[in-house]
């Protein structure tokens, strides 16, 4: 039985398609969206502001914000698509700095918890035996003065969902289920997501009952993946952020065409069809006027 991750669930939820070429397929592509790759710069950022204070070290601001351009600068390359067209690259950095500077003059100088690890890679069995195993990477597991454990996820989406949505998340729930059997004596875990455009916290805990609930859907959908034999698309609003429209029965065409030059764009038949489809409802919409 394969390992599974959160991202690999949601991907099979959100298409099962895009999780057979990426997962089964193993089709690679070196595109990457501008939103994960600010994802990227800033979680990495982070990571080097709490591994410098487990060390007594206070990175200051300027610091932190020279660190994230100059990692922005080297990692930066021509494959980073920005769906958003009126939108460039600069636009993007800017924000992560924003970003960056809320969460460092909300929380500096960093001493309000313990830091266990950073970006700590995660990995256990939901069952009894090696059958239905995760694996993931906890952004920030720390301990406040109380013993409390805190996993901490920082997200730079620039959506702020509600509290029913935390406590139904998937991820940092499988998290804890690792954690627990990692220290089986932590009792009391804290679920905290660093939602960093808003410069806003969203915390959740997890009941045994929720958790155990969890665990047999969980395991419920890995049997589900494992015994699929077709692996159809769904179309979503996700789709223009995918990096395989063009292998996508549903996709395919607006791929082709959007690639055509402009004299063979517009002779395409679907879209001269559709430019003389507005032509004549023009017209009858000035008859009727």
């Amino acid at each position: 039985m394969a390992t599974y991750s959160h991202s690999q669930l949601s991907t099979y939820e959100e298409c099962p398609l895009k999780y057979k070429l990426c997962y089964r397929d193993g089709v690679k592509r070196d595109t990457e969206s501008i939103e994960a790759f600010v994802g990227n710069m800033v979680h990495e950022t982070l990571k080097k502001c709490y591994d410098d204070a487990k060390f007594s070290r206070l990175t200051s601001l300027e610091e932190l914000l020279a660190y994230y351009d100059d990692l922005w600068r080297r990692r930066w390359h021509d494959s980073i698509v920005i769906v958003k067209k009126d939108l460039g690259q600069e636009h993007y950095q800017t924000l992560g700095q924003k970003m960056l500077s809320s969460y460092y003059r909300r929380h500096a100088p960093f001493d309000e918890d313990i830091t266990i690890g950073t970006e700590m890679m995660i990995k256990f069995n939901l069952d009894d035996g090696d059958r239905y195993q995760i694996k993931g990477f906890i952004d920030r597991l720390s301990k406040n003065s109380d013993g409390t454990l805190h996993i901490n996820d920082y997200k730079t989406s620039s959506y702020l969902p509600d509290q029913a949505d935390i406590d139904n998340d998937r991820q940092l729930a499988l998290y804890q289920m690792g954690v627990q059997k990692k220290w089986p004596d932590a009792k009391k875990i804290k679920l905290v997501w660093h939602y960093l455009a808003f410069d806003h916290e969203l915390v959740s805990q997890r009941t045994d009952d929720a958790l155990a609930e969890l665990r047999t859907r969980t395991i419920h959908l890995i049997d589900d993946i494992e015994s699929a034999e077709e692996f159809p698309p769904k179309e979503s609003a996700l789709c223009d952020w995918c990096e395989y429209p063009d292998l996508c029965p549903l996709r395919k065409h607006y791929y082709t065409v959007e690639n055509l030059p402009t004299n063979e764009f517009l002779n395409e038949p679907g879209v001269a069809l559709v430019n003389r489809f507005a032509e004549l409802k023009e017209k009858a919409e000035e008859t009727t006027d």
